[in-house]
């Protein structure tokens, strides 16, 4: 019976010492900037890895480990990560803060082709040329004219100085095929080709096809300028013009229904007639020049 009643005694005893051995560390995640309790922290211990936690809605977090040192580690996305070494002999209490962790990014640049496009796609002799890059041009008194911006690519020159017309890889201008939406343009300038027909405001790009032109574009020799309005602004209503030396614009554009159909209205008025009127024989000009403007291109 002693044997027995101390064996009792010992496993007894032996119980409360590992009970004891155990404690409890306890507390709250906050913000270091507002002192916000944080929900959802991750709380770990590193001498442990499979002991862990999370605060809960109040911020609140409990770990119950056996008697040591430690390394407690808090982490939560958008937080800088945060470990702290803990002596663990009793039970206490420890409260975390988080302090932000910002990052600056690089700006992220989205474009409609590859920068590798002019080796990857097969297709040869093609330049292509968006509104802002005709828009960023420097050109003579303002006047922003595609026809004259596309002279100053490479394999293009012009038909004469001031002409909008233009020779590609030594070809003659009508053997250049332009088209505006698919449809032909057969007369391309205006004012004895001082002036294009093309509005800068009503188009939305364009592309010259100098060689190995496909398959669709058939009738011309020399080239192929393929002409695509713009569209029109669909969602606010929108408004732009201009008041150069030479000739004033203006284009109007907005939704007639949101997201489904829109307008775009633009034109453009030059002065010359203003200038033949300065002239001390302005009716002979101006017939000079209504006969050449009715001479087939």
């Amino acid at each position: 019976m002693n044997k027995r009643f101390l064996t009792i005694i010992f496993y007894m005893l032996v119980q409360v010492v590992m009970a004891q051995s155990k404690f409890t560390i306890s507390g709250t995640v906050k913000d270091a900037k507002s002192g916000e309790l944080m929900i959802g922290a991750t709380i770990r211990v590193r001498e442990l890895p499979s002991v862990g936690t999370v605060s809960n809605e109040y911020g609140f977090y409990s770990l119950t480990l056996p008697q040591g040192q430690y390394t407690l580690q808090t982490s939560l996305l958008g937080f800088a990560d945060q470990a702290i070494p803990v002596n663990l002999t009793a039970n206490q209490r420890l409260d975390l803060v988080l302090a932000e962790s910002t990052q600056t990014l690089q700006e992220v640049v989205v474009k409609t082709t590859a920068a590798n496009d002019n080796v990857s796609n097969p297709t040869m002799g093609v330049e292509k040329l968006a509104v802002k890059d005709i828009k960023n041009i420097p050109v003579l008194m303002g006047e922003r004219d595609p026809l004259k911006v596309l002279q100053l690519l490479p394999g293009i020159k012009s038909a004469g100085e001031g002409n909008s017309g233009f020779n590609v890889r030594g070809g003659n201008s009508d053997q250049n095929l332009i088209l505006l939406d698919e449809a032909p343009v057969y007369n391309a300038s205006h004012l004895l080709g001082f002036f294009s027909t093309f509005n800068a405001d009503a188009i939305k790009d364009l592309a010259i096809y100098k060689g190995g032109m496909p398959a669709q574009y058939g009738g011309r020799l020399s080239s192929v300028l393929d002409v695509k309005m713009n569209d029109g602004n669909n969602q606010d209503f929108h408004a732009s013009g201009g008041i150069g030396l030479i000739s004033s614009r203006l284009a109007l554009e907005g939704p007639i229904q949101k997201d489904k159909s829109s307008f775009l209205l633009t034109g453009r008025r030059t002065y010359a007639d203003a200038f033949l009127k300065l002239s001390n024989n302005s009716a002979s000009i101006r017939t000079r020049f209504i006969s050449t403007m009715s001479m087939p291109n």
